[in-house]
């Protein structure tokens, strides 16, 4: 009599062990929603996100940059920068101070001018969720670029390649 008891639980268990595995790999997909743009390149055998940097993949799909070395044009120091753009939408937010937009067909990581992460981390996720809920996925930004160098020319990015930037 125990014997069919034994396996009802075992397939339980396995039932169970197999929904939470299935769930764990589709949580790296879960909350991202392609643009029109990426989509086209995805038809185009291309991959959207090249551009955005290396990646590694964490917790339910949420990703941390790679920092690796850019060309000098994007180097803050650089006296050549090209100009930046003037607006984009909101793709994702990586923390309370940092975004990805997309402009002009391109992904741009975006650091906001003059603020960075608290070391509260309670604080930090209010500040997040603020943010988040004024500026959501698919709301356009425009973006000002308040820091100079010490010619007085408008700074454009910093040392990654971010741009530096408020959101107006």
């Amino acid at each position: 009599m125990a014997q069919p008891r034994y396996h009802s639980v075992m397939l339980r268990l396995l039932t169970c062990l197999c929904l939470m595995l299935t769930t764990a790999g589709c949580m790296a997909v879960l909350g991202y929603e392609p643009t029109p743009a990426e989509l086209e390149a995805i038809r185009r055998g291309e991959d959207p996100r090249a551009n955005e940097g290396e990646q590694k993949q964490g917790n339910a799909g949420e990703s941390a940059q790679v920092e690796r070395e850019r060309p000098a044009a994007n180097n803050w120091n650089s006296t050549e920068q090209a100009p930046a753009p003037t607006e984009g939408t909101v793709l994702r937010w990586v923390n309370s101070v940092t975004l990805v937009i997309e402009a002009a067909d391109r992904r741009e990581t975006v650091a906001l001018a003059g603020e960075s992460e608290s070391d509260d981390f309670e604080f930090e996720q209010r500040r997040l969720d603020e943010r988040m809920n004024r500026w959501t996925y698919g709301t356009t930004v425009r973006l000002a670029y308040p820091t100079k160098n010490e010619k007085g020319e408008p700074v454009y990015r910093d040392a990654q390649g971010r741009l530096i930037a408020r959101i107006d």
